[in-house]
């Protein structure tokens, strides 16, 4: 049960993510294409540099704390947006930043649940 309370809300919060960071930049600080292009870039950047070493680190690491550390840092990252708004630093480049962060982050939270998920739920749940 505290697994799936905690991956709701953590898909909930990515779910956000991936549909407000973007909408921020054009409808707040008026973003053209090009930006638009460099935020998806950077939001995939993460898989290209470090998709493959994620997985060796990972394992050589508890994975529980690997998960908690993510949420918590895209948590961070993510309320870092609206405080640099209301105090008027906010900008594109502060979002590529979060984005690149945030991606990271997810990286290595996706890669930690993957192989914690078995060890947390006998094998007859798992589809459940």
């Amino acid at each position: 049960m505290k697994l799936w309370l905690g991956q709701t809300v953590s898909q909930f919060g990515s779910r956000i993510t991936r549909e407000a960071l973007p909408l921020t930049a054009v409808l707040v600080l008026t973003a053209g294409p090009s930006q638009l292009s460099l935020l998806a870039i950077f939001s995939a950047l993460p898989y290209l540099l470090f998709g493959l070493s994620a997985g060796v680190w990972v394992d050589r690491l508890r994975r529980r704390p690997i998960l908690i550390a993510a949420d918590v840092g895209r948590c961070l990252l993510l309320l870092s947006i609206p405080f640099a708004a209301l105090n008027g630093y906010l900008s594109v480049e502060l979002l590529y930043a979060v984005t690149l962060a945030t991606g990271i982050l997810t990286l290595f939270f996706n890669v930690s649940y993957e192989s914690i998920l078995p060890a947390l739920v006998a094998p007859e749940n798992v589809l459940e």
